[in-house]
């Protein structure tokens, strides 16, 4: 009989600890899932540069000869833009490749800013044409006119570890470059080309009357890092600092 009890008192103290330990495992299942949820509303960011990073300018006296073909393409293509001064166009902005798929994507998993060296009514007029019913960037536009020297993350209201900022010119942020993934600069016109020994490189994407690639250009690329990034910050428990994630 003392045996039999003894058993029973064993037993009932195994249960009693399992019950424990599968209640301590629901919390913990609990916790985790609680600051998953927590994580996936932070709002992440995407600062952008417009020149040379999104788009190439030219005022259309510094066209090249062998360019002034493209005038009479402005009413047919769709990655051309121009701004008008009395009814004669006096800029050309070529929009890079995938621009329009890269924003629409981006924007399904950032908050999205512009930061551009130019000027505001500049970055208002390319703006009001990749972006007319500001969905991507409101009014998230910071400018020359508040920024003159050099670009930095405190004007932007975010955490900086949750920011990403797509740039071609690394020196413009001497205080972020962890923050910053550097693409290759756009450069689709003579203007602005350096001087290159190279045959191939000698003539202009617009001269050869080619381009950057869309399926594996620079937007194309950076758009797959940005996804990948933000898929691991979701998903990983302890991934709090995106900068490290768009490194891997």
């Amino acid at each position: 009989m003392g045996s039999f009890i003894k058993q029973l008192f064993f037993s009932l103290l195994e249960k009693t600890k399992g019950r424990n330990k599968l209640s301590s495992l629901n919390k913990e299942e609990k916790k985790k899932k609680k600051k998953m949820e927590k994580k996936k509303k932070m709002k992440l960011h995407l600062v952008l540069d417009l020149d040379q990073t999104l788009l190439h300018y030219v005022p259309v006296s510094e066209l090249s000869d062998k360019e002034k073909y493209i005038m009479q393409e402005l009413d047919s293509r769709g990655d051309l833009l121009s701004s008008f001064n009395g009814g004669t166009p006096r800029h050309l902005i070529k929009l890079r490749p995938f621009l329009r798929e890269f924003l629409k994507e981006a924007n399904k998993l950032f908050r999205m800013h512009v930061y551009t060296m130019g000027t505001y009514g500049y970055a208002r007029y390319i703006l009001s044409e990749i972006d007319p019913g500001k969905r991507y960037f409101g009014n998230r536009v910071i400018t020359r006119e508040k920024s003159p020297h050099s670009k930095t993350l405190d004007r932007i209201s975010a955490d900086q570890r949750r920011v990403v900022i797509v740039d071609d010119n690394a020196s413009a942020w001497p205080q972020h470059k962890p923050n910053l993934l550097q693409v290759k600069q756009y450069i689709y016109f003579r203007y602005q080309m350096t001087n290159n020994d190279s045959e191939e490189e000698f003539y202009s994407h617009a001269e050869k009357k080619s381009d950057e690639s869309r399926s594996n250009g620079s937007l194309s690329k950076v758009l797959k890092i940005l996804q990948k990034a933000h898929t691991r910050f979701q998903q990983e428990e302890d991934s709090y600092d995106l900068r490290l994630l768009i490194r891997d």
